[in-house]
């Protein structure tokens, strides 16, 4: 009689002894139960009680014998119930900073089976067939590979819940979502909780809604997984280039990759001269996935995020892009496949067989390798530009012109007769798609210009910030045509 409620913890057995009133009875409520558990600095290190899916709890607990407690995963005991330890690959024959590194990461979205395959798939190339195939981009590059961004997502995805995208932390209230049986609710989308055009800061394409599958999590850039990214970036700031790779839909895409809805006001495009090195770049890229076995990435589904896709707020690209300069792409594997009994495209899904899934990381391993054959050709670039002035049209009191360069760079101009520099304007795009602007004066100008390539490389050697003359110089006259 009268005993009152206490906890003992011995190991990992936590004991509840249950108050009881002067007859003996048993008197505790189940929110006593709780709070006890949790006030208990033992018990809370090993477990946290509440009552039932937001219960009052003020119904009277019975006495019950041991029970041995779950956390109702599915995964084998050798999965490790702990946050996992993010892991990655650095292959080169020097890696020391001083070559151009390139970062490979996959698997984002933990139910993005087929990513970690490409991954792996590469690096497993650069190692094995080193000899044989890849020794240029080992010797010449320090590579990363993140073979999978989500590792605890990934297990609840491939153990528990398939279509699992988030990550595992539960952001949500304690009550409601924050029940272990709506664990499939929780999580954070990783790639919506960068510090680039994010939904904190106005842009659309992400949700705060703890259960939402485009959730943004609290704040830019609360969840390790991302600061993770953030961190290697920042640790080997050699790392020039990026491949973020997703799935499913067969996409490559390139930043900006979000936008306000209101006005549809998107983050700043990248400059003419860069946009078209993701252009040529792309091309190359392309074609070696295609020549696994024919896929082909359609014009629609190539270019920057929203203008393919959709906005996608505080996602890596536009982290690494516009915090530290990093030429990054996203992959989407998983071309739709046609059917040539029904003519039609279907799509392979998540995760598709694992024959289909097997090729569709052969292709996209290709498109990575590629990368890196891209990457070292930058390193190699010391070739300079040249630009040519060509005049496009004119009237009687206009002139239009505009510049042609044979490779992606970008032109630099004045019109007043001073030396051009790179504070001088830049040639831009005359939209999406449609080729460098025109330039209409009207009236006789002297346009003084030179080109820098996307390694750096000034045309002419000209030193724009020096007092050398060795510019472009060209009269553009009134009436040209």
């Amino acid at each position: 009689a009268d005993s009152p409620l206490s906890v003992a913890v011995t190991g990992k057995d936590i004991v509840v002894s249950l108050a009881t009133g002067p007859t003996g009875a048993l008197t505790s409520t189940a929110k006593q139960v709780v709070d006890a558990v949790n006030a208990s600095p033992a018990a809370s290190a090993l477990v946290t009680a509440s009552t039932y899916r937001g219960n009052a709890g003020a119904g009277l607990v019975a006495a019950a014998p041991a029970t041995k407690l779950s956390d109702f995963l599915k995964a084998p005991a050798s999965v490790t119930r702990e946050p996992f330890q993010t892991k990655a690959l650095r292959i080169g024959k020097t890696r020391d900073g001083s070559k151009v590194g390139v970062f490979l990461y996959c698997q984002e979205h933990a139910r993005e089976w087929v990513t970690p395959l490409t991954c792996l798939e590469t690096a497993e190339r650069l190692l094995r067939n080193y000899s044989r195939d890849h020794r240029e981009v080992v010797d010449d590059l320090d590579i990363f590979i993140m073979p999978t961004v989500n590792p605890d997502g990934g297990h609840y995805s491939l153990y528990d819940f398939n279509m699992q995208r988030r990550n595992m932390t539960n952001h949500c209230p304690a009550t409601g979502a924050a029940d272990p049986a709506a664990r499939n609710s929780w999580g954070v989308d990783l790639n919506r909780n960068f510090s680039v055009g994010s939904l904190f800061d106005g842009y659309s394409g992400a949700s705060t809604s703890c259960t939402s599958d485009t959730f943004a999590g609290p704040a830019e850039l609360s969840e390790p997984e991302a600061r993770n990214e953030v961190w290697l970036t920042q640790q080997f700031p050699n790392i020039k280039f990026a491949m973020n790779t997703h799935s499913y839909g067969g996409y490559f895409m390139w930043p900006p990759g979000a936008y306000k809805s209101a006005g549809r006001e998107l983050l700043p495009r990248v400059d003419y001269g860069t946009e078209n090195y993701f252009w040529e770049a792309s091309d190359h890229i392309l074609s070696a996935v295609q020549a696994h076995r024919g896929t082909a990435i359609w014009p629609g589904r190539t270019g920057p995020v929203p203008d393919v896709l959709y906005s996608a707020a505080g996602n890596s690209a536009d982290e690494h892009w516009f915090n530290r300069g990093i030429i990054g792409w996203d992959f989407e594997v998983g071309a739709d496949l046609y059917d040539p009994a029904t003519g039609r495209f279907q799509a392979v899904g998540f995760q598709p067989p694992f024959a289909e899934g097997h090729q569709e990381a052969m292709e996209f391993a290709n498109g990575q390798i590629a990368i890196l054959e891209v990457a070292r050709a930058f390193s190699k670039d010391r070739r300079r530009p040249d630009s040519k002035l060509r005049i496009t049209g004119g009237t009687g009191t206009s002139t239009s012109f505009t510049f042609a360069v044979n490779e992606p760079a970008n032109i630099y101009y004045t019109l007043d007769g001073s030396r051009p520099t790179f504070d001088s304007p830049k040639l831009a795009a005359a939209a999406m798609r449609e080729g460098a602007q025109q330039i209409t004066v009207n009236q006789t100008v002297e346009v003084r210009f030179f080109a820098v390539d996307i390694a750096g490389n000034v045309e002419n050697n000209y030193d724009p910030a020096g007092n050398g003359n060795n510019y472009n110089d060209k009269r553009v006259k009134v009436g040209t045509s």
